[in-house]
């Protein structure tokens, strides 16, 4: 069975810009249902392209709220990110369709949405694809689990690794990540380690010294996303969650879909019906 993982906090961003882009089109609408239209339509088209058989959104949005564990390691972690919460207001509806879906909601407690892919990533049999435009999704790929970036339509797989990314292998890829650091997350590589020495390095050629040893060990921490092996309570978090179904409710799908007046929904609405509800209960009848 096909397993799809979509980054909920990825998707609602994008979504979020492209509703805003969209207002001055719809003089007098709803921008926040645009949003939500934006993104359950997103969804649509994911479950429509890979047929899974069962469909999970994972959220950065922490219900029993814990410390990040990664700001322990390092205080910088993150420390850069803005803090504009306009593209969260309306997770909770988003979420409330997604539940009527079938689409189960998944949540950290001490670590993060990435964390979560990994464990569902590891703890799922079957055919893995997460839904994202985060590369740091990239060391999770493996014979059973596909990346796709839904703004360039691009898959990275196995099979197409150097091709896609341009890095020999995961290992390789994860390897220079640590070396190099991640300015998006204010993650600070090693000093003056540069494509030159990074080369070296990866050719055995460069030995590092015990304070660049330091920062590399350090970053393999901060950037694994196996972190949660752990915690025993996070993984229990996890497990928890994910052995609690999400049936659906078709009544209440169309019930939250009138409310935000998607009209190209209604319209439509054998199609979800036939996507979300009769798909699962064939997929429950003959697997």
């Amino acid at each position: 069975m096909k397993t799809l993982i979509i980054d909920g906090n990825n998707l609602i961003h994008r979504t979020y810009h492209t509703a805003k882009l969209q207002e001055k089109r719809y003089k007098g609408g709803n921008p926040s249902g645009l949003h939500i239209y934006f993104t359950i339509n997103a969804i649509y088209s994911y479950v429509k392209r890979f047929l899974p058989g069962q469909t999970y959104i994972v959220w950065d949005e922490k219900i029993e709220y814990q410390v990040n564990r990664r700001r322990e390691i390092q205080k910088s972690y993150k420390g850069n990110r803005k803090g504009d919460k306009s593209p969260h207001e309306n997770n909770e509806d988003i979420k409330d369709i997604c539940n009527s879906l079938g689409i189960k909601s998944i949540f950290p407690r001490e670590l993060e949405a990435d964390d979560i892919v990994a464990y569902i990533c590891k703890e799922t049999e079957g055919k893995k694809v997460i839904i994202s435009v985060d590369r740091d999704f990239l060391q999770l790929i493996n014979e059973d689990v596909t990346l796709f970036d839904p703004i360039r339509k691009r898959y990275f797989e196995l099979a197409n690794f150097e091709k896609t990314t341009g890095f020999k292998n995961v290992k390789t890829w994860f390897t220079v990540k640590c070396l190099t650091g991640d300015k998006s997350d204010n993650v600070p590589g090693i000093p003056k380690f540069g494509k030159v020495k990074v080369k070296k390095y990866l050719d055995g050629k460069l030995q590092l010294n015990e304070s660049q040893q330091s920062i590399f060990e350090l970053n393999n921490k901060i950037f694994r996303l196996n972190l949660y092996n752990d915690l025993k309570h996070e993984k229990k978090y996890y497990k928890d969650q994910l052995e609690t179904s999400q049936l659906g409710d078709y009544d209440e799908f169309l019930k939250l879909v009138e409310k935000f007046n998607m009209v190209n929904i209604l319209n439509n609405k054998d199609h979800w019906y036939d996507m979300f509800f009769l798909k699962r209960f064939l997929n429950y009848m003959y697997d």
